[in-house]
């Protein structure tokens, strides 16, 4: 009998303990499936749309390595808007400059270049755009504007990676000597990875001062 009453009193406690925390448990675990099932769903998302991005951006090469056009051009405007913080936006941005460049517009490449250093600073990507800005801008006759993007690199490395562009400043200023430095890493970079100098070496001997065996 004591052991009936037990047994009774056990489960009038488990009763009274469910009807107290019960809700609170089952609350508790629908919103853990619902986060699990949630995260899943939005990892589900962003792969799909990861691989969109790249398909899209598949498309618009293949668009843009047949040259500037008003195809390629909107395309490559759709991706920017579409995927503005992705690193496809910005790759995107940097093959609308080239076209732009290609098409004679250098106010249109500057602007993307300047999107593209906007977005991403201090970036590998950011100092390649400001090299290719300082190119444009040595075009058009500005070298000292040139001088200042190139001098807003800040990588690692990237002294050597963009020496000829520097070699190419340099040489607009008058300043010769310094010039033959830049163009000398430019140089040996090449032939590191062996590729062909004698184009640069022949940029380098044309400034006429004296030889430099070893660049500072």
């Amino acid at each position: 009998m004591e052991s009936n009453i037990s047994e009774r009193e056990q489960l009038d406690e488990i009763k009274k303990w469910w009807n107290a925390n019960g809700k609170a448990i089952i609350t508790g675990l629908a919103l853990g499936l619902t986060a699990l099932f949630g995260y899943r769903y939005w990892q589900d998302v962003q792969n799909s749309r990861a691989e969109s991005a790249s398909i899209n951006y598949q498309h618009f090469l293949v668009l843009a390595a047949a040259g500037p056009s008003e195809n390629a051009k909107a395309t490559g405007q759709a991706i920017i808007e579409a995927e503005g913080s992705s690193v496809y936006a910005r790759l995107t941005a940097l093959q609308l400059a080239r076209l732009a460049v290609e098409d004679d517009k250098l106010d249109e490449a500057k602007r993307h270049l300047n999107w593209i250093i906007t977005n991403t600073p201090d970036s590998e990507l950011s100092a390649v755009a400001r090299s290719r800005l300082a190119q444009i801008l040595l075009t058009e006759g500005n070298a000292a504007g040139a001088q200042v993007e190139l001098d807003k690199i800040q990588k690692a490395g990237a002294r050597a990676l963009f020496a000829e562009t520097r070699g190419d400043v340099f040489a607009a200023l008058g300043k010769s000597e310094e010039a033959k430095v830049m163009y000398t890493h430019a140089i040996e970079k090449i032939v590191e990875l062996g590729g062909d100098a004698s184009l640069l070496e022949i940029k380098r001997d044309s400034l006429g001062v004296a030889d430099i065996t070893s660049a500072k």
